[in-house]
């Protein structure tokens, strides 16, 4: 049966997961049209100047880009503790199913949106998928404005300064409507934006990021409307050819530690199970000023692994991180600890399934330092470069 059947114009809507960085959407709908009618997706390459708010914005020359945002989130009398997650896909290329005909405003891009909440009193993960194109949802360019349907993500400016609106809601179980304001400049990784993600020229994105976002607004849950308030990460990335060949996998975590500082770090893994030379670990102070260096092996430790009852897949849920400091002195050790272990998202339509969850940070002697959001991508057996580097097209709607 056809994975994408059926078909509306309302559009694609399934419970699966969240972010899969741009891999959900070159294996269902990787046909480089452009590319067939001779026309070339624009190239990541060193020494772009990325200019803000216009940056914030779509860039429809490159073929893939996300906005992602996590968060962390609390009732206003503490009782209730939240995940959340959601991001924003833009890809260009795919051809159209049939059964839908292209608007006069139809930009030949296609949006994916996937929203999740985790609920840790309760024990419940919601999440939900989906898939249109315009006008039913778009991305601007020149500055950040995204909508998928009555999903929207937006950046304003008030007499606070820049604010960035999210509104959301998962099938008829949660909507939410959230203000996210910046806590420190925005952090531009690699060589002033540009991120390299693997050998060759093109194995490349531009990644902007802000850390770390004062968060507050209204959820709406099976138990009625509650004030929550806490921190939100949000990333940006803009890419044409993400990963290198031989990359099979990769593990991702953001971190907000208590302290001010901030940290992100990504393993590429190759068919041999190491990382990749182009791994990166990167410190954020709490001034905003960025270190960054090369992340080895031996920095990221699998200590505990949890095995999914539905499908099987056995992913490392919990990790030792020792970590040089920003300051290049001894290093620091920390484990990574899910606050829920069945935070797993199957690809219903992508059939691409991968861990993705909201964790917190111990130290040595096992005091909660931080929070985290942390990504487990490539233990279903899929070859992540040849996926992304697929030719296939999107199947026909039965």
């Amino acid at each position: 049966m056809n994975p994408l059947a059926p078909w509306n114009q309302n559009g694609l809507t399934c419970k699966v997961g969240p972010l899969i960085t741009g891999l959900i959407l070159a294996i269902c709908y990787p046909s480089d049209t452009r590319c067939d009618q001779g026309e070339a997706f624009e190239r990541v390459e060193p020494g772009r100047k990325l200019s803000f708010p216009a940056d914030h914005g779509s860039h429809p020359g490159f073929k893939i880009e996300w906005w992602y945002v996590t968060g962390h989130l609390r009732d206003r009398q503490k009782k209730r503790r939240f995940g959340y997650q959601a991001t924003f896909f833009r890809f260009a290329g795919a051809e159209q199913p049939p059964s839908i005909q292209p608007s006069e405003s139809d930009s030949g891009d296609w949006f994916l949106a996937h929203m999740a909440l985790l609920d840790l009193q309760n024990k419940r993960f919601l999440h939900q998928e989906r898939l249109n194109r315009s006008p039913l949802a778009s991305a601007t360019p020149n500055n950040l404005a995204l909508r998928h349907g009555n999903w929207t993500f937006e950046r304003t400016e008030d007499s606070q300064g820049e604010c960035f609106k999210l509104k959301g809601t998962i099938l008829s179980e949660a909507a939410f409507e959230f203000d996210l304001r910046p806590r420190k400049p925005i952090t531009l990784f690699g060589d002033q934006g540009y991120s390299k993600k693997g050998e060759g020229p093109n194995a490349a994105s531009y990644y902007m990021t802000f850390t770390r976002m004062k968060t507050s607004g209204t959820l709406q849950c099976a138990e009625g409307n509650l004030s929550v308030e806490g921190e939100s990460w949000m990333d940006h990335e803009v890419s044409s050819n993400q990963l290198g060949e031989g990359q099979v996998g990769w593990d991702w975590i953001s971190i907000r530690f208590h302290n001010g500082r901030d940290l992100m770090a990504y393993r590429m893994r190759t068919e041999a199970g190491k990382a990749d030379p182009a791994s990166t670990l990167a410190w954020v102070d709490p001034e905003g000023t960025l270190t960054q260096q090369a992340l080895s092996d031996d920095m990221w430790q699998p200590v505990r692994f949890w095995r999914s009852p539905e499908t099987l897949i056995t992913y490392p849920v919990e990790w030792e991180l020792h970590l040089p400091s920003s300051k290049g002195s001894a290093k620091e050790s920390y484990r990574v600890v899910p606050l829920f272990d069945g935070q797993e998202m199957i690809g219903r339509i992508s059939g691409v399934t991968y861990w993705e969850g909201a964790c917190e940070i111990r130290d040595a002697s096992n005091q909660v330092v931080g929070e985290a959001y942390m990504e487990l991508a490539g233990y279903d057996g899929y070859r992540l470069s040849e996926a992304l580097n697929a030719e296939a097209r999107l199947p026909e709607a039965e």
